[in-house]
């Protein structure tokens, strides 16, 4: 920067200027000049701050690929497993003719096909991509609705027990792929998808399903702390810190505890948990007397009926179901006669809310309250071919939920042992008394824990001069005033199974922009280079071009405001979105931000030399004359949009100036300013007493 420049710059701006607020330091700043609307680049489909997706090489998938039927040898376009992990125009295909092999399932309106595969490690499964034949008539098998299962198991292939229910939904008619994710990721060894019905869906004929071009992605972790050049400090190296994400998991909280594996989200536990047989829970049969307390909560009307809680071929269930049109909790109970019991309570008004269940079987009869309220119905010798009795389980496996029902499960407690209780007794004074008195044979509840991420990659950071990322071109070397340009890179070089894809590129970083406080910004640049590696960079150039003071209080020179100017450049074809500004009073205390919300003013072209040059000031008001000796210091971020993409640049050095330091360089000799303004940084002077 030249000395004439310097000397401008040092002048007194007048107070014409647009200014957004009028606060003072150093509690709030201001930013001026111009106005722009900021563009959000964001979207919902992004990863989290922090997080990254890797895909599962194709290869693996392919290498290890398991259904339950396929049409091998292939006719035409339909073919073997492997042809559900590839690119070419062709399928996966159940089998539709040939000589069944005794390895694979005879396809019917129950036993569904499904087409899977093994990571050949432990991954986070976060999403699935699905890819049928089209919206057309060609659409014919593509898969409708769906059941989306994973294992976590060391072997190559999973028992029938392994598989926990991750999701179901529903597929469009589309030739385009359609992505299927998980709220919560969930760590797994294999995959499955279950056609549950498919577009020519027929109840005796739809036998046949086929897929192409699946993909999985596993959900990882890129906490990168970059710290930001300060002047006479050593760059250090980007770390890359532990991830402590706390998940939201089930929990058998009883002695002897069951192994619950679930997925689970905001809404409580989707899925559903089926855990063998469970033995413990056999005192629930003939005379014994149990108490069953459920908290649920019930997100729709039910359309049908729902497993809350069973055990298979055990004469005990607790479902959410309807009674015509009515949604209703129901209790039944096979009785030591062989007769079959049920009570119910109708639940029309507590649509989209919470209740907590109890059900009681003394031995002899039933009792079942909805939040309190006691059901008065009960009914003897239902007929379990008409009525909803107990749902298909396997032998005496525990089965907790079902996973798409309307009802999400937020905990399930089972006691006995709590000595003689009537249905009759009175709930708050006498059930649940007993209730908490009893032995507790199951206690889930969803509980918070600390998920430790796998982190398959490798990563190396270096410090290199300028920014010469893909979309910009800074030059390297000295600034005027000694400051350099600088760019931290990391390499992310994958491991195992997995690789990086240019279609998930991390979105953000933390920047350490004082040595003290840290904040999460988006990146400069991110790119996929032909090695497979990952390259991610963040850039710090000189932005800074001085100081001013503004003439906002005419003569009362007991005050002032002081603006700091910055000038800065963006990729071609980027959209400005927002400066940041991070100030404070000492160069390791950049406690305060300045992050104006609905616009940074900015002007472009400042004193008509470059037109693709911005300029955008922060002005730091009622400064005190006490203060004017005193070293006010800021750090700029700029935010930009590019192809529809959030990245960020800050400024390489944390800017520093006081009252007296512009207020002098006004009123040397060489200054150009006017009388006025000399006049007026003279006055200001004068209130600083002498030395």
């Amino acid at each position: 920067m030249n000395k004439k420049r310097l000397q401008r710059l040092g002048v007194v701006c007048m107070a014409a200027a647009m200014v957004l607020t009028t606060v003072s330091f150093p509690r709030a700043a201001k930013a001026e000049e111009g106005t722009l609307t900021q563009a959000d680049a964001a979207t919902s489909t992004e990863p989290e701050k922090g997080k990254v997706l890797m895909q599962v090489k194709p290869s693996v998938l392919q290498g290890n690929a398991i259904s339950n039927s396929q049409q091998n040898p292939a006719q035409g376009n339909d073919g073997p497993k492997e042809w559900a992990f590839d690119t070419e125009n062709h399928w996966w295909h159940s089998r539709w003719t040939g000589t069944k092999p005794a390895s694979e399932d005879t396809i019917n309106a129950t036993v569904r096909p499904w087409i899977g595969s093994g990571f050949g490690q432990a991954i986070l499964l976060k999403k699935v991509t699905y890819q049928g034949r089209g919206g057309n008539a060609n659409a014919n098998n593509s898969i409708k609705n769906y059941s989306l299962y994973y294992a976590d198991t060391p072997k190559t292939t999973p028992d029938s027990s392994d598989w926990i229910l991750a999701e179901r939904g529903s597929f469009t008619e589309s030739s385009e792929a359609q992505e299927i994710v998980l709220d919560q990721a969930v760590t797994a060894t294999h995959f499955k998808l279950v056609a549950e019905s498919t577009i020519n869906w027929d109840q005796s004929q739809d036998k046949s399903t086929c897929a192409k071009n699946i993909k999985v992605y596993a959900e990882d972790t890129l906490n990168l702390t970059v710290t930001a050049p300060v002047n006479g400090n050593v760059l250090q190296n980007v770390t890359n810190e532990a991830f402590d994400e706390t998940v939201a998991t089930v929990v058998d909280q009883s002695k002897d505890s069951i192994d619950t594996p679930a997925v689970v989200n905001e809404a409580g536990i989707f899925g559903e948990i089926a855990n063998g047989k469970c033995d413990k829970l056999d005192a629930l049969t003939e005379k014994h007397p149990f108490m069953i307390r459920m908290k649920v909560k019930l997100n729709g009307v039910a359309t049908t009926n729902h497993v809350l809680i069973n055990r298979g071929d055990e004469p005990y269930q607790i479902a959410y179901g309807i009674d015509g049109s009515t949604p209703k909790i129901k209790f039944q109970m096979l009785g030591t006669n062989n007769t079959w019991y049920e009570t119910k309570v109708n639940v029309t008004g507590k649509i989209g809310k919470e209740i907590e269940i109890l059900a009681l079987y003394t031995g002899a009869s039933m009792g079942l309250w909805v939040d309190g309220e006691r059901a008065n119905y009960q009914k003897v010798n239902i007929d379990d071919n008409t009525d909803y009795t107990m749902k298909p389980g396997t032998g005496n496996a525990l089965k907790i939920g079902d996973g798409d029902s309307p009802a999400s499960i937020k905990s399930v407690q089972v006691v006995n042992e709590f000595g003689t209780l009537s249905t009759n007794a009175g709930y708050n004074n006498q059930v649940e008394s007993a209730f908490n008195q009893g032995t507790k044979l199951l206690d889930l509840q969803i509980v918070n824990t600390t998920r430790q991420h796998l982190y398959q990659y490798t990563l190396a950071s270096e410090w290199k001069k300028g920014t010469d990322t893909a979309e910009e071109a800074v030059p390297a070397g000295e600034n005027a005033d000694g400051t350099k340009n600088y760019r931290a890179v990391v390499t992310a070089t994958p491991t195992g199974s997995l690789k990086f894809t240019d279609e998930i590129m991390p979105k953000m970083l933390k920047v350490n922009v004082d040595g003290t406080h840290i904040k999460t910004v988006p990146i400069t640049d991110a790119k996929l280079n032909d090695n497979g590696t990952m390259e991610v960079s963040y850039s710090f150039e000189k932005m800074f071009i001085g100081g001013s003071l503004r003439m906002d209080y005419a003569t009362d020179y007991s005050k002032t405001c002081m603006r700091f100017g910055y000038d800065f450049k963006l990729p071609e074809n980027a959209e400005f979105e927002g400066c940041e500004w991070y100030y404070g009073t000492a160069g390791d205390a950049l406690a305060y931000t300045l992050s104006p919300q609905d616009k940074t003013n900015h002007i472009k072209n400042p004193e008509g030399n470059d037109a693709d040059s911005y300029r955008s000031n922060i002005v730091f008001t009622k400064l005190g004359s006490a203060n004017y000796k005193n070293n006010v210091y800021a750090r700029v971020l700029v935010k930009y949009t590019l192809n529809g993409k959030s990245y960020s640049k800050m400024g390489t050095s944390i800017d520093t100036r006081t009252v007296k330091e512009v207020a002098d360089k006004i009123t040397s000799p060489n200054s150009d300013a006017s009388e006025e303004q000399k006049a007026y940084a003279q006055g200001i002077l004068g209130t600083i007493p002498a030395e």
